[in-house]
């Protein structure tokens, strides 16, 4: 019996081409070709070939380039790429790689090719440019150069110019009034030779009352005899004709309305609701930034004074600038009962705290009458014009704050530069008394700084004060709170240790939600006989609000705002926030707490004690606005 072996051979070629029919270069430039695509499937076992097979002769066979040549021009280190240096017309035709081996238990070829031609660097139109505007008048020009002036030819014939325009597929002539041929009359006044001296050898034409039709490219041809076959010069040019640019609208175009009436029901059912949620959560935001920037100061602020001038502005801001006021003071959007339910909240605090908002403009900035209105309806704010003299007008406003503070704040402005035109003002004061009092023998005793220091403090003291104070989780603090007069009550928030870690750890945990949890949890904590020390304190601190008015997202109120509500006058630089300024003051004294404000845009213990002698956090705490009053850090009394 005979036994016969047979064996078969399959080869699988897949082939790539280049999206381009073929890949221009320009003349002595390295070229680098790559083998494959990265989307070509990976082999093994495999080798790569390149070949060449010049254009001309057509004839020719292909060439190897790689593994091996004798073209010491033509390189490859892998058989990846290939590199051609110098490329010139020896180097034009198809390039071939060849990359041969196994994939998934079959043997395979991936091949690519390139054809590669040289282009004329030389080869370019050159146009001239010519912009002009609908309804101009518009000199194409076309001057020979002097080698073709308009001087009869030895042979007699004549020279002159003919104008074309140039249409997609074709060229049209042009005819124009003033020509010396019956002919080449045109009927279109709009065109004509800009010269009636243009025999002298200046052939440019005039395009009157121009339109947008009118774009495109034209072409003078210096012609000899009536030859147009074959024109002895030319030149093009490339018209573009635009519409003039039209006057923007006015910015306040369509913002001339008032702000929304509130719906009373609305008001009665959900507005107090919203703003307290509002102001609580804007509170802690102007904290939290304010802690982080400066880690280890005293910081001392007003939320309800910063928050009353923002939507005191908010009363006149519309479009984008109203949105983006909105998000910063964590109010829903168009909530129409906002400014009345503020004015509602400052008659309810008047026993306790006095706020007060003024407007000062320059004469010349007219105010919207429904701004002035509105203005004076809901924050008691009456327009006083400024004057020409920067001394007077630092002491208007520094006259007013000081009256509205108990002269607690003076000097809030340092200047009025002469390119203010308008100042939104608020002020806050609050004075409220212990309904427990402290001993009235003067005490000192040591306060620990965050860096280490001790220093002599004057300090409140009482061996029996009647006190409620926890340890709360939801601020990692041990919590001490001091009634006062007018429904305010003073919040001590000690961290569990005297280091800037714990410090900051109760910082970070100062959220709306978390000190509402904590206020809840004081409400119900016992009161017991304590001895009590808190260092004395009288904090005066100024803050630039310009930083943080950015990190709110209101760096738009910096340069364009739409303050549309607020003055309907398109002035030019537009109305825009120079410098937004507040100041707070604070004191702790054995008659009771006593704070002013003003805003200008321009761990437990087993013992019953409680000692405030290291840094902490205090909380003057409304409970009619149900959020603070003023918050701040002693670091340093």
């Amino acid at each position: 019996m005979k036994y016969s072996v047979s064996s078969l051979s399959l080869l699988l070629i897949i082939e790539f081409s280049s999206s381009l029919p073929f890949i221009s270069i320009a003349p002595n430039s390295t070229l680098v070709l790559p083998c494959l695509p990265p989307s070509a499937p990976k082999l093994y076992e495999n080798s790569i070939s390149w070949a060449f097979t010049p254009l001309f002769p057509p004839s020719s066979s292909a060439i190897p380039l790689f593994p091996s040549s004798h073209l010491s021009h033509i390189t490859s280190k892998d058989g990846s790429h290939l590199s051609i240096l110098m490329f010139g017309e020896r180097d034009e035709g198809t390039y071939t790689c060849v990359n041969a081996g196994w994939k998934d238990e079959r043997q395979v070829k991936l091949r690519n090719s390139f054809s590669v031609r040289v282009f004329d660097a030389s080869a370019f139109e050159l146009l001239e440019v010519k912009l002009a505007k609908v309804g101009d008048d518009v000199q194409l020009p076309c001057t020979p150069p002097p080698a073709t002036s308009l001087s009869p030819s030895h042979s007699g014939a004549a020279r002159l110019a003919v104008w074309y325009r140039v249409m997609q597929n074709a060229r049209k002539r042009l005819c124009l009034t003033g020509t010396e041929k019956e002919g080449e009359r045109s009927t279109d006044a709009s065109l004509r030779w800009a010269s009636s001296t243009h025999l002298m050898g200046d052939w440019s034409i005039l395009m009157s009352n121009i339109t947008v039709e009118d774009s495109g490219v034209y072409q003078c041809e210096w012609v000899e005899d009536g030859n147009l076959e074959s024109p002895l010069w030319s030149q093009k040019l490339e018209l573009t004709v635009q519409y003039p640019p039209t006057e923007p609208p006015p910015m306040c175009l369509g913002y001339d309305t008032p702000w929304e009436q509130c719906d009373v029901e609305s008001s009665r059912t959900s507005g107090r609701t919203i703003l307290k949620e509002s102001l609580a959560e804007f509170s802690f935001k102007i904290f939290s930034h304010l802690s982080q920037s400066q880690p280890s100061q005293n910081i001392l602020f007003s939320p309800i004074s910063i928050s009353w001038v923002l939507t005191h502005m908010l009363l006149g801001a519309r479009g984008q600038t109203q949105v983006d006021l909105e998000m910063a003071l964590s109010l829903p959007h168009s909530f129409s009962c906002l400014h009345k339910e503020m004015k509602s909240l400052t008659e309810e605090l008047k026993d306790s705290v006095e706020i007060a908002s003024n407007i000062y403009h320059k004469p010349e900035f007219k105010l919207n009458q429904i701004f002035i209105n509105q203005s004076q309806l809901f924050y008691g704010a009456v327009p006083v014009k400024l004057t020409n003299d920067s001394e007077q007008n630092v002491k208007l406003v520094n006259d007013w704050v000081a009256e509205k503070t108990n002269q607690k704040i003076t000097g809030l402005m340092d200047s009025v530069p002469p390119s203010t035109l308008l100042m939104l003002i608020n002020t806050v004061y609050f004075n409220g008394k212990w309904k427990t009092m402290f001993e009235k023998k003067p005490k000192h005793a040591s306060f620990l700084t965050l860096s280490g220091d001790i220093i002599s403090v004057p300090v409140l003291y009482s061996s029996k004060y009647k006190l409620a104070q926890r340890y709360s989780a939801d601020v990692k603090a041990q919590v001490a709170v001091f009634p006062l007069s007018g429904r305010a009550r003073l919040f001590i928030l000690l961290p569990q240790s005297p280091s800037q870690e714990h410090l900051t750890q109760l910082e970070n945990m100062l959220t709306d939600v978390n000190v509402r949890k904590m206020v809840r949890y004081m409400d119900k904590a016992p009161t017991e006989m304590t001895e009590v020390t808190l260092p004395k304190i009288q904090l005066d601190v100024k803050t630039d609000l310009m930083e943080l008015l950015e990190t709110l997202g209101l760096s738009d109120l910096f340069v364009s705002p739409n303050l549309c509500g607020l003055s309907l006058d398109d002035s030019d630089p537009p109305l825009s926030l120079s410098d937004a300024q507040h100041r707070a003051f604070l004191s702790l004294s054995e008659k009771g707490v006593e704070a002013g404000a003003a805003t200008s845009l321009s761990f437990s213990r087993s013992f019953a004690s409680f000692s405030a002698l290291r840094p902490f956090v205090l909380l003057l705490w409304g409970d009619q606005v149900d959020g603070p009053l003023f918050l701040g850090r002693v670091a340093e009394p």
